[in-house]
């Protein structure tokens, strides 16, 4: 919802946002929903939520949208993979976001200059830092600040989880 150029809401129902999925993230899929790079961004703003240049946010930008974990999830590629062309793809799909992964002997672990506020919605979540495991299930919130971090699925269905990402400003 937002205010068009005569001040009046308006209102954009738009369910038909299709699912981003990369070769690297085997069965992932991140629904990009809404995306700012400034919350100064007028309301009325046509390119207001449009995909923006990186997929985590810089300093003042703001994320929204929606993840799918599938179990099983180890986040290592397949021995027969071309990841050079799977690197490609992801950076094409989801600028930026292959360069936050950098934990050789981490899987999935990456690290992000963002708050994140993350519910989820059906399923259980275990978020794995550094030698920390949190276990989330349906209904858990949790805030994760700038941490290395990677979510895996151990259950038997799809993890879903709303995510907000807020840009943080670099220590």
């Amino acid at each position: 919802m937002g205010n068009d150029a005569r001040g009046k809401t308006t209102v954009l129902d738009d369910s038909s946002v299709e699912p981003t999925t990369v070769t690297l993230l085997p069965g992932a899929e991140i629904h990009r929903v809404w995306e700012l790079d400034s919350v100064s961004v007028p309301v009325s703003s046509p390119s207001a939520g449009d995909p923006t240049t990186t997929f985590f946010p810089e300093h003042g930008g703001v994320r929204f949208g929606f993840l799918t974990v599938p179990p099983g999830i180890t986040y290592i590629p397949d021995p027969d993979a071309d990841l050079e062309a799977a690197a490609a793809e992801m950076e094409q799909k989801l600028p930026g976001a292959a360069a936050t992964f950098s934990f050789p002997d981490q899987p999935g672990a990456h690290v992000t200059q963002t708050v994140d506020y993350i519910v989820v919605l059906s399923g259980e979540a275990l978020m794995r830092v550094d030698d920390t495991e949190v276990r989330l299930v349906q209904g858990d919130c949790l805030i994760q600040n700038g941490t290395p971090h990677a979510w895996f699925n151990d259950g038997s269905e799809p993890l879903v989880m709303a995510f907000a990402l807020c840009g943080a400003a670099t220590a």
